[in-house]
């Protein structure tokens, strides 16, 4: 029964993060304040512009009330917000699973929310906001030396992370054409990288890297991306990056 209340509990604590970082996920590209009705404009739907009513914005439940349209005008709204609140809740409940209510749980969920955000923020607009990758590496950082008791190792890591992530940006930006949409988009995945080295220990950092650069070099080799064809591939960091977080959680 604790475990079952648990789980209700980290579930609906994921629902209303996501809720919040559907709102990140939407305004931060686009430049626009994230602090709602506080210190920016109430959510509102695009095309009508009608303010979002309080109730229509219940995660996870606002899709079945709204049926996934603007109660005005019927626009549909996004599935991406659909897929954020599900996502975060999902991880939530996972990581609520592995470590229960805990010190890694806080750390591992909030940084679920945040790599869901860049997932999401590549997708549409093949771009990582520099807030959220802030975030992920402050709350990295914090992690890390919570669990080490010193910066060395730390900072150990990020100097691996640099060597790594140089030869990233290298062979998968300078040495190859028409993988990336812009010299932007590189640099994005290539601070991604050294992010990981921060979250990650050595081994369990070299597991991800590996991972990450099979991934694109079966990209090249199936010709995926090319001239006429520059997409977002965010996932192929982000999804190793979250699957190393469940199945390789300490930082050894």
């Amino acid at each position: 029964m604790e475990q079952i209340l648990g789980i209700l509990f980290a579930g609906a604590f994921g629902a209303i993060f996501g809720s919040y970082a559907t709102l990140f996920a939407y305004r931060l590209p686009r430049g626009e304040s994230c602090f709602g009705r506080y210190f920016g404009q109430k959510s509102r739907c695009p095309k009508c512009h009608t303010i979002i009513r309080t109730r229509d914005l219940i995660p996870l439940l606002n899709w079945i009330f709204t049926l996934g349209k603007c109660s005005k005008c019927h626009a549909k709204i996004p599935r991406t917000h659909l897929f954020i609140e599900f996502a975060t809740t999902a991880f939530f409940v996972l990581f609520y699973i592995k470590f229960s209510f805990s010190q890694e749980f806080m750390i591992y969920a909030l940084i679920s929310v945040g790599a869901v955000i860049l997932l999401v923020c590549d997708f549409t607009h093949k771009h990582f906001p520099q807030p959220i990758l802030i975030f992920i590496l402050m709350i990295s950082l914090a992690g890390r030396v919570l669990h080490d008791g010193n910066v060395i190792d730390v900072i150990f890591s990020a100097s691996i992370g640099v060597i790594f992530a140089t030869i990233f940006y290298q062979v998968f930006y300078k040495k190859t054409a028409g993988l990336f949409a812009t010299q932007s988009q590189s640099f994005d995945y290539t601070k991604f990288i050294l992010i990981s080295s921060v979250q990650f220990g050595l081994q369990s950092f070299l597991l991800y890297f590996f991972a990450v650069m099979l991934i694109f070099t079966t990209l090249l080799i199936l010709k995926i991306p090319n001239k006429k064809n520059r997409d977002s591939f965010g996932y192929s960091l982000l999804v190793p990056f979250l699957w190393m977080m469940l199945f390789y959680p300490s930082f050894n």
